[in-house]
């Protein structure tokens, strides 16, 4: 399929309303896209679904998913597409020094309650003089080649695009990964990467939630890291926290209940910092924080038998893969309105002119797309 007949279908599907997603995994070549064959919205219920999710920050509000069954799926193996140039300036909705209070409010919270940790987020408004998704899009995808990239849209969400760096879950068979990103610094190439104890506290926060309550899901529980990871001009703490389902009978709904939202992008305890940002953050994240992609996806693997009465024939077997991301380094675009998030993890040890020039940092990534 030639990249303009991939993105006529894309195209029909926009001016039809019918929802649609384009997606590329990170290190993947192809761009993937599921089309709903027709207008209808599918809510999640249980997570036995099968099909695209798009998961709200909030859990207690509704995930919208593609269904695989009900949509055209098409690939596009070459991204030698044109892109588009456009300089825009984001402007935060709240000023800095609303942002600086917050964070030191939560400083203060910290210090004198039971909360540890909790994650602070920013809006940065962009008026655009054009407004292509699809551009925008192919920009992400060629900037952003070990990101999961994606172009969201449905009729009761809107357009949505982001490079998220951070993998929520991986799930195939009982075999399931997941990782702790938190703590950030901006990449300079000339010097060694050294991080502070601020940054390690606010990173061990997250390995230490996993590690905790996947115990309940997972066996053996193995961890790798923290490493460096290079996402844009940002350089994050990575843990990979990986292993095998135990035999029970919990179901992926509680899997992702029990892991989501993490420390990265809420805090801990998770009850009380979500207390804290709803009653302080002036605004509702929407979709910002949540998380996005492939679920219960049939994925055939070749086997090979060794028995002695068969000679190493091969065989096809077919399970369900299940590969999401955390909802970030993204935007809402309404319009020629691109609305950008950013935030940041608060400690003990926070210094809020710091915390709020990270958010500033974070929201480049985008920003360079537009």
């Amino acid at each position: 399929m030639t990249s303009t007949d991939f993105f006529n279908q894309i195209n029909t599907a926009i001016q039809s309303k019918r929802p649609f997603v384009l997606f590329s995994k990170p290190e993947s070549q192809p761009i993937t896209a599921y089309i709903q064959i027709n207008t209808d919205t599918h809510i999640i219920s249980d997570y036995s679904e099968s099909g695209f999710v798009f998961a709200p920050f909030d859990s207690e509000n509704d995930s919208y998913y593609i269904p695989f069954e009900s949509s055209t799926v098409i690939q596009l193996e070459q991204q030698d597409f044109e892109v588009f140039d456009q300089s825009s300036d984001p402007q935060s909705v709240k000023s800095k020094n609303d942002h600086l209070n917050l964070v030191s409010k939560a400083i203060d919270e910290i210090n004198t309650s039971e909360l540890e940790k909790v994650v602070l987020s920013r809006q940065f408004k962009c008026n655009l003089e054009h407004s292509n998704p699809l551009d925008i899009f192919k920009k992400l995808v060629q900037n952003y080649p070990t990101a999961f990239t994606y172009c969201w849209f449905h009729p009761q969400t809107g357009f949505w695009l982001g490079a998220s760096p951070e993998n929520l879950l991986t799930l195939e068979g009982k075999a399931v990964s997941t990782m702790a990103v938190a703590g950030t610094q901006i990449l300079k190439s000339s010097e060694k990467v050294e991080w502070d104890s601020k940054n390690l506290d606010e990173h061990a926060f997250v390995t230490d939630y996993l590690v905790e309550v996947l115990s309940d899901y997972l066996e053996p529980i193995k961890t790798s890291g923290p490493h460096t990871l290079k996402a844009g001009q940002l350089l994050h703490l990575q843990t990979h926290v990986t292993g095998r389902l135990k035999s029970t009978n919990q179901s992926l709904k509680q899997l992702l209940r029990a892991i989501h939202p993490t420390p990265a992008v809420c805090g801990t305890p998770r009850t009380k910092a979500l207390e804290f940002i709803k009653s302080n953050e002036s605004y509702n994240r929407e979709f910002y924080a949540g998380f996005f992609g492939e679920l219960n996806i049939p994925k055939k693997s070749t086997l090979r038998n060794s028995k002695r009465n068969i000679e190493n024939r091969a065989y096809q077997t077919v399970r369900k893969a299940t590969q999401l991301a955390v909802n970030l380094r993204c935007m809402q675009l309404k319009d020629t309105l691109a609305i950008l998030y950013s935030g940041g993890g608060i400690t003990k040890n926070s210094d809020p002119q710091i915390e709020c020039m990270e958010t500033e940092n974070k929201i480049q990534t985008i920003k360079k797309v537009l």
